[in-house]
């Protein structure tokens, strides 16, 4: 992500906050130092303080001639009326005005998080047999299976016995590295044959960040 903005403060409270959720942010100060990044990275998102940049608009309009970043996101900060609208108008995705709290960009972030991962890697499923144990919240048993294939979002597996739909888990998923992500998931699908679907829910951001790591670097050795 790229911080177009002469505000320290928000370029300190972006990037932290982004880190959170495993998002990079790189800051420029004004559209000069803008068009040389803008010629050597590929962005998902772009942060444009209206504010604090005379020229934010030409630099929206090269965002959007760039081949490689015409889809990024955009988050527009804007406080005067007149740059609000003209932000909105100019396809900003999101709008935030001063006095920002922490809290709303979080907010915000966790909202765009998948926009940004962009479509292929949205949906994007790594077969995998990985160990998983669902915890079922009603009874408090446990049930050891066998992940198939792993998304963002999902997960698809092999389990010794049938389960039911809309049947809420507690998820365990081991990394072939040796970390356990943590998650809670919905039963969606089941064949009655030993495969069933789960739309799962990381337990934290952390937890998010670790899977959708691991995920990444599937990606990248799939692409």
């Amino acid at each position: 992500m790229l911080l177009v903005t002469a505000d320290p403060s928000l370029v300190s409270a972006f990037t932290a906050i982004s880190k959170e959720i495993g998002i990079e942010s790189q800051s420029v100060g004004d559209s000069d130092d803008f068009s040389h990044q803008l010629g050597s990275a590929k962005y998902e998102g772009l942060v444009l303080d209206f504010d604090t940049v005379p020229a934010a608009i030409p630099v929206l309009d090269s965002m959007r001639k760039s081949r490689p970043n015409k889809d990024a996101v955009v988050f527009a900060v804007a406080t005067a009326l007149d740059n609000r609208d003209r932000a909105l108008q100019d396809g900003a995705h999101f709008l935030l005005k001063r006095p920002i709290e922490n809290s709303a960009i979080r907010e915000t972030l966790s909202v765009a998080y998948d926009l940004m991962r962009g479509e292929s890697r949205r949906y994007f499923r790594c077969a995998a047999e990985l160990p998983v144990e669902l915890m079922f919240i009603a009874s408090g048993k446990a049930l050891q299976c066998m992940t198939m294939n792993i998304s963002s979002n999902g997960i698809a597996m092999k389990t010794p016995v049938p389960l039911t739909l809309a049947e809420m888990l507690d998820i365990a998923l081991l990394l072939p590295d040796g970390f356990t992500v943590r998650a809670t998931g919905i039963v969606i699908w089941d064949d009655k044959n030993g495969k069933c679907g789960l739309k799962v829910k990381c337990t934290s951001p952390q937890m998010r960040k670790k899977l959708d790591s691991w995920l990444d670097s599937q990606f990248t050795s799939a692409a």
